[in-house]
């Protein structure tokens, strides 16, 4: 799953955090969270790289329960791990992590809810798709 944001405020978004929840009866795949830039990308549904992603972010200060928060730039570039804040250059970044869904007959897409907020000027969006096959 990755959850795009796009800041196109032509200005930093100070303190921004990207927040969403696991759909119902799916579960987290430990360690997989990680957030990425991805500078090149002007269409998250065809994405260009090269992206810069940082270390696994750590789950236990990012995640409660099914929910998370965290920074856009957590373990980017020596940024702590466990921020669920962080300041947001221009352009496109993603927040990817893996999980698990139950069983399906068939294929489901599932519009995931998720937000981006920071203080700063212009539109901050963020989005997410989950599709699941058989």
């Amino acid at each position: 799953m990755r959850i795009w944001s796009h800041n196109d405020t032509g200005a930093t978004i100070r303190n921004a955090s990207v927040t969403t929840s696991l759909p119902s009866g799916t579960t987290l795949t430990p360690d997989s969270t990680q957030d990425c830039l991805s500078p090149s990308t002007t269409d998250p549904a065809r994405p260009s790289g090269p992206d810069t992603c940082g270390e696994t972010v750590n789950d236990a200060a990012v995640w409660s329960g099914a929910n998370l928060t965290t920074s856009p730039t957590a373990g980017i570039q020596g940024r702590s791990t466990t921020a669920t804040s962080g300041d947001l250059t221009t352009g496109w970044s993603y927040v990817g992590f893996s999980m698990t869904a139950p069983p399906v007959d068939s294929t489901t897409t599932i519009t995931e809810t998720a937000s981006l907020n920071g203080s700063g000027t212009g539109h901050p969006s963020s989005s997410g798709t989950i599709t699941v096959s058989e």
